[in-house]
């Protein structure tokens, strides 16, 4: 894939990786072979022109799960994940100008009858997966996928352990991607039904409870007025798309959020706690050590 992306482009991989030229656009496309026999491609880039990647059809045995994220020149990013073949036909448009950034999966089929062998759901996957052709399967780019994501797109990675760090990425998407997948297929099968409006409604309510941890999250019965259906069916639907219950689902990313901000070394524990909506230092402790299993102190810059 690498080498078909140079001949687009017209230019020479180096060290498993493309360095667009300056005619071309900004950017890189970078390749890593993981130990344990996954491959991952990694692409952030601008192009300076429209351009057409064309992947013909082909006998290798392979899967892909793709992450994209394009932000286009009106300012609004566009994300979704699938799932799918190696061997269709492939075509993708990278539109001028637009920040693209993608980040590839390639799977062989005997890693992943190797992964579904000793998995309880591996068999249930299996059939879903060899029943569907063509096969694409496209899933909702919610918050910890974009982490990971994101994650994986930094450049400053120390090289004595890349691959460690990318493989551990790697694998919390994959478990992500077909957890969930098997719970749809569950739900396909007999358990709960959900509409693509009732799906944009819980977009929109995940949105809402991450937007700023600084305030409260609304009460549950705001919610389920604000989409549109009874506090139970919220509260199953919700459950059943995220995999725990809404203010779970909450404490969770903020807790998140408040390892990232002292990991940065940017905020004392003190801001920290009340940047995130916090009363007091000491509960904000309590919920660390309740989620991390250790103090904010452990890892912060002294108060000021």
């Amino acid at each position: 894939m690498l080498r078909q992306y140079a001949k687009c482009l017209q230019l020479k991989p180096v060290d498993n990786g493309i360095a667009f030229s300056p005619e071309k656009g900004i950017g890189t496309i970078r390749a890593l072979n993981l130990p344990n026999d996954l491959q991952v491609m990694v692409y952030d880039y601008t192009t300076f022109g429209d351009l057409l990647f064309h992947r013909n059809k082909n006998d290798k045995e392979f899967y892909i799960l793709r992450l994209d994220e394009a932000t286009g020149l009106d300012g609004i990013t566009r994300s979704s994940v699938f799932f799918s073949r190696a061997s269709q036909e492939w075509f993708y448009m990278a539109t001028a100008r637009n920040h693209l950034k993608h980040v590839d999966i390639l799977i062989k089929k005997e890693w992943l009858d190797t992964y579904f062998e000793d998995e309880m759901a591996g068999e249930a996957l299996s059939g879903n997966i060899a029943l569907k052709s063509p096969l694409l399967i496209y899933e909702v780019m919610d918050v910890e996928y974009k982490r990971l994501m994101q994650e994986l797109m930094q450049n400053n990675l120390d090289k004595c352990f890349e691959k460690m760090y990318v493989q551990n990425r790697v694998l919390l998407l994959l478990e992500r991607f077909f957890t969930r997948l098997y719970r749809k297929t569950e739900n396909e099968h007999g358990g709960v039904k959900i509409s693509a409006y009732e799906l944009r409604s819980l977009k929109e309510i995940e949105a809402l409870l991450l937007k700023d941890f600084s305030e409260p999250p609304p009460a549950i019965v705001q919610l389920a007025r604000m989409a549109a259906m009874s506090t139970s069916k919220l509260k199953i639907l919700f459950k059943d798309v995220y995999h725990m219950p809404i203010n779970q689902y909450y404490q969770k990313h903020r807790m998140n959020k408040a390892k990232a901000m002292l990991i940065s070394k940017k905020h004392t524990v003190r801001e920290t706690a009340y940047a995130l909506g916090f009363s007091t230092v000491s509960s904000f402790n309590k919920s660390f050590l309740k989620a991390f299993d250790q103090l904010p102190a452990d890892i912060a810059v002294t108060d000021k």
